[in-house]
């Protein structure tokens, strides 16, 4: 390895001649390279059901996570991102089943409302099921963990691309 090109922090130290190279974190060496980690990341699919700027905001993360591939610690921020699409999912069915309106004719606007009363509502709405109530708890606590780091997480890519196809299955349960 040339003067330059060594790994930092657990991942490449990008330069001119490696910057299309695919990083790999030496704690978490892929079974995806290449094609097959492309593929991965656009298997998930959002259905019609899902509104655009859900599906935009989606969209944004799955092509940040396929350029993870050539900087890990971007996978992991897509992943992360994630979490922000189901807060904003969420948000969005709220609006749409009118949950919420007594508080918005307070004048108290829906991006006040914490993504937990959110899940809560949509529970009670019964637009999240039992079985993915953990789930969605799960992706609170996640969200909020992320959002406020002080630290950064590096994660696998296998595990940075479960977590867009996972994100897409709740977001096209929510929507249904």
């Amino acid at each position: 390895m040339k003067r330059g090109e060594q790994i930092q922090y657990g991942f490449k130290r990008i330069s001119p001649a490696n910057l299309l190279k695919q990083d790999s974190h030496p704690s978490h060496p892929s079974r995806l390279r290449g094609d097959k980690w492309v593929r991965a990341c656009l298997k998930p699919q959002l259905e019609s059901c899902v509104p655009e700027e859900i599906a935009f905001l989606f969209e944004v993360a799955r092509g940040s996570m396929v350029y993870g591939m050539f900087f890990v610690p971007l996978a992991s921020l897509a992943r992360e991102q994630c979490y922000r699409v189901l807060e904003a999912g969420a948000r969005s069915r709220c609006i749409q089943l009118g949950l919420f309106e007594k508080e918005r004719s307070k004048d108290k606007r829906l991006e006040k409302i914490f993504f937990k009363e959110l899940i809560e509502a949509l529970k009670k709405a019964g637009k999240i099921s039992k079985t993915d109530s953990e789930t969605w708890n799960s992706m609170l606590f996640l969200r909020n963990r992320f959002s406020h780091a002080t630290s950064q997480t590096i994660l696998s890519l296998d595990s940075a691309v479960e977590g867009v196809a996972y994100t897409s299955k709740l977001l096209n349960r929510l929507f249904k």
